[in-house]
């Protein structure tokens, strides 16, 4: 294994949900076709400068009609102990660049830095970032509240609908591409609960305990480094979807600790036979109003999916363009499923869905 892979995985301490690939993912279609070969030269020389990127990852070519395969590889494969950490691909036929990447070497923010080095141009985010701000309690205490939570009163689930398969694996990715519009974290998340809340109950699925994560980093967006510097809070809104409500939750709220680094077979044991009780309702994860110059026409962005529902829910807005994302798994939901899902929460956002596609 490699000295960053195995950096990568500690990041995540190994007690993060074992079903996930932590692979998180940003798609942008272009103004104009990239050299695959020009962007595998570029990220080599960032691979040098930044360790925790491992092996030089080297861009694959992709005609149109591959995309959705190759999106499912990048989201869904595991990264081995001697894999690339950073996955590219570019367009053949198609102005289009997806970059993908395990969560524990870089993280949202992480991800847009690379895109800015793929195509060598300044990319930046109005995001502002949670720097300073500590966790209030221990990992050991928070673990422990998890798990009586986990026994006791899991979070609200998104009631699964199983138009999948059990031996489905992976995600379903989807994106919808909206005018611009204010959409921020907290209309984020509040619309995410509403959807969460619309949704079981048409299923008969109590959703008393609604538990919204948020992914966020430490930093500002000014200027992008491809690490990772991210935290996690966990909202509890019971059946509040509320946009104030959770803003101001969202204000109060400490970040969750980190997972330590070092590996527990007993934790990892326990994380998988509680894995269907534990995690929150939802994830949201918010990248903000991207700057990058007039080569980034669109820009997609996928978290990582993990938890008690595998559901997350991602935003991101460049130029004209804001952009809303589902990721769930494909054993739990089906496309049909998946894409209602992301229709109610554009419903409660204020927007009616024209079209909910692949990536």
């Amino acid at each position: 294994m490699t000295d960053a892979a195995g950096r990568a995985r500690a990041a995540i301490g190994l007690y993060g949900d074992p079903t996930a690939s932590w692979s998180i993912v940003l798609e942008a279609d272009l103004s104009e076709p990239v050299d695959g070969d020009v962007v595998s030269g570029r990220l080599a020389v960032a691979a040098a400068a930044h360790p925790n990127l491992g092996v030089p990852p080297i861009a694959r070519p992709v005609p149109a009609g591959d995309w959705a395969r190759v999106r499912s590889e990048f989201s869904d494969f595991s990264y081995g102990p001697d894999d690339p950490l950073v996955r590219v691909a570019v367009g053949v036929d198609v102005p289009k660049i997806v970059i993908a990447a395990h969560h524990g070497a870089v993280d949202g923010l992480g991800l847009l830095a690379l895109l800015g080095i793929a195509l060598d141009t300044p990319v930046r985010t109005e995001a502002a970032g949670v720097f300073g701000r500590p966790a209030k309690v221990s990992f050991v205490r928070s673990a422990l509240t998890r798990l009586r939570e986990a026994l006791f009163a899991p979070p609200t689930r998104v009631h699964p609908t199983g138009g999948g398969t059990d031996t489905a694996t992976g995600d379903l990715l989807l994106a919808e591409h909206l005018p611009r519009r204010a959409f921020g974290t907290a209309k984020l998340a509040a619309s995410a609960a509403e959807a969460t809340c619309s949704w079981n109950a048409e299923h008969g699925t109590p959703a008393d305990r609604v538990v919204a994560g948020i992914g966020a980093s430490r930093r500002a967006g000014a200027a992008l480094v491809p690490d990772l510097s991210s935290t996690f809070f966990r909202l509890p809104l019971g059946t509040s979807t509320d946009e104030a409500t959770v803003r101001a939750l969202l204000a109060r709220a400490a970040p969750e600790p980190d997972f330590p680094r070092s590996a527990s077979v007993v934790a990892r044991k326990a994380i998988r036979a509680l894995a269907g009780r534990l995690g929150s309702t939802f994830l949201a994860s918010n990248l903000g109003v991207v700057h990058a110059g007039e080569t980034v026409r669109a820009l997609s962005f996928h978290p990582a999916a993990s938890g008690r529902s595998g559901v997350a829910f991602g935003a991101v807005t460049v130029g004209d363009t804001t952009t809303v994302t589902l990721r769930a798994r494909r054993r739990d939901f089906d496309e049909a499923a998946a894409t209602e899902l992301l229709r109610r929460l554009l419903q409660a956002s204020g927007v009616e869905s024209e079209s909910s596609r692949h990536g």
